[in-house]
């Protein structure tokens, strides 16, 4: 029987110390669920039965490369080989030495085998008994999902995954009196979408890609449970703190266009035509306000309501000089470090919560994300662009989506569309709330973007374009300043088709919420 918990183990010690005879006593309790046996150094042996009789083919001790049976003693010629406790043994045959290695593997050396005479000796044995075993393991994985890939170095603690995933999908998942609570649909969803999704669990991405992996990957994950997005994905906790309150929005605006270093005298105003940057690293960028309210919060008449919002135009900025070309290529860099793919449009609601992909004739760029799953996110200039983005804004980065890093050739688009997502609004995350898009390159025509329903303040008229220029930001929002939770359908906008040359870009949308967590579980 394994220790389900570090607390039972620590009971063993704190016990062992203090009461000997409570310490024998938890031991016997635990025997009672195995087969015991006394070896011939007097040890007491226990074996735990996880799975059916006729399933000998699989043995729990195989989980790690360490053969746990104290009768093999080959330790003699080394006197630093063992156990500084008299139920090393015991524990070792229940498993403590790969369930609890920092201490079984130094104070429980010879019960654990942890000596240098047999560890090559283990490694072997294991790897034979895993070749021998490999072609009936893979054909029972296909009742699972995909046939899974395993060669490479990784073959053998690939194999170790696929034997504790035919043990958890035979003797949990489908069990003839299951424990769990699963409904039929997560059941029928609970399999393995990839032939290497035991590989992929090998190597740690279970932990490191949850959102594909433990729902594409859920058998060999063991994680089906998470397959339901109620358990997956938690709903926001009660004190979140929103990044804006009613009124917020039009405050931030106005503050953003009051405090831009390139606006606040003619010398701030040169360094930014020389595209000169502050000791921060912060550039003397500036802003022009290309659409905003007429009556602002410090103006007679103001108020806080839906009708008043309405009557008003919404904020509509750009800020010249927002990136250094430095920083610019770098961005288009770490893009074609990613790899630009057919950029997709929200889709369909898939079992697990999460929304497919679709190609859509309405959208032909590309795009990659800069996430953290490939270091991206983390890589200085992105982290710099995100840090300078939170300054401006006065709201942290883990309301920040990834960036999308876009490239749009000659003759693409991306035709009128909105970016809040309406079932984001319940969701953990909250809805987008901001767009703040980056211009990374210059194009020789076209390519600009459109906002259909906002005016243009040279021409009076409707329909405002805003041209790209390297380095150039453009900010506008998705919701209205009275209840900043609900979309504001003025600023539909898009991304007009390029004429010549190429388009580089990036999106940053700004959450209510903090998204990064929800986006590690696939919950947006």
């Amino acid at each position: 029987m394994k220790f389900t918990s570090l607390s039972l183990f620590s009971a063993f010690l704190f016990n062992s110390i203090n009461d000997p005879l409570a310490s024998l006593a938890l031991a016997s309790s635990a025997d009672k669920e195995q087969e015991c046996k006394v070896d011939e150094n007097g040890n007491q042996v226990c074996e735990a039965n996880l799975l059916d009789d006729d399933d000998d083919y699989l043995h729990d001790d195989d989980d790690d490369f360490v053969d746990e049976d104290p009768s093999n003693d080959n330790t003699k010629e080394d006197p630093n080989c063992i156990d500084t406790h008299e139920l090393c043994s015991f524990w070792a045959s229940t498993g403590e030495c790969a369930a609890n290695p920092n201490f079984m593997l130094q104070g429980c050396k010879k019960s654990c085998n942890n000596c240098s005479d047999n560890l090559s000796r283990n490694l072997q044995s294991t790897k034979e008994k895993l070749d021998a075993e490999k072609p009936h393991l893979l054909n029972l994985m296909k009742q699972y999902g995909e046939a899974q890939k395993v060669d490479g170095d990784k073959a053998d603690v690939t194999m170790l995954v696929i034997k504790k995933t035919i043990d958890y999908m035979k003797n949990y998942i489908y069990a003839e009196n299951p424990t769990h609570h699963l409904s039929q649909s997560v059941l029928d969803a609970c399999t393995n979408n990839h032939e290497l999704c035991a590989f992929w669990a090998a190597i740690g991405e279970c932990e490191n890609n949850i959102s594909f992996m433990q729902t594409k990957c859920a058998p060999s994950c063991q994680s089906c449970s998470n397959i339901d997005f109620n358990t997956r994905c938690p709903k926001r906790p009660e004190d979140a703190v929103p990044a804006l309150k009613p009124n917020d929005l039009n405050l931030m605006f106005e503050r953003i266009v009051a405090t831009a270093p390139g606006n606040q005298t003619e010398a701030t105003q040169v360094l930014a035509q020389q595209k000169a940057v502050q000791e921060d690293g912060m550039p003397y960028y500036t802003v022009h306000v290309q659409s905003s309210p007429t009556i602002q919060s410090k103006d007679e008449g103001y108020q806080v309501s839906l009708d008043f919002d309405k009557s008003q135009d919404p904020w509509v900025i750009t800020f010249e000089n927002f990136l250094t070309d430095e920083e610019c290529e770098e961005l288009i860099e770490l893009g074609h470090k990613e790899g630009y793919d057919r950029s997709k449009d929200v889709g369909a609601k898939a079992a697990d919560g999460s929304y497919d992909g679709k190609i859509s004739t309405t959208r032909t760029s590309k795009n990659a994300w800069c996430s953290d799953k490939n270091g991206c996110r983390s890589h200085p200039v992105a982290k710099r662009i995100h840090d300078r983005i939170q300054k401006v804004l006065g709201i942290p980065t883990q309301n920040y989506e990834d960036f999308q890093m876009l490239r749009y050739e000659k003759g693409q688009f991306y035709r009128t569309h909105h970016d809040y997502i309406p079932h984001q609004k319940d969701r953990a995350c909250g809805p987008r709330i901001l767009t703040f898009f980056l211009y990374l390159s210059d194009v020789e025509e076209g390519g600009g973007t459109g906002l259909g329903q906002i005016t243009d303040p040279i021409t009076g008229k409707k329909g405002l374009v805003v041209n790209p220029k390297k380095g150039k930001a453009l900010l506008w929002p998705s919701i209205y300043n009275h209840d900043p939770m609900e979309k504001d359908g003025r600023t539909n906008h898009e991304a007009i088709s390029v004429e010549d040359g190429v388009k580089f870009a990036a999106n940053a949308w700004v959450h209510m919420y903090d998204v990064i967590e929800t986006q590690k579980r696939g919950c947006t």
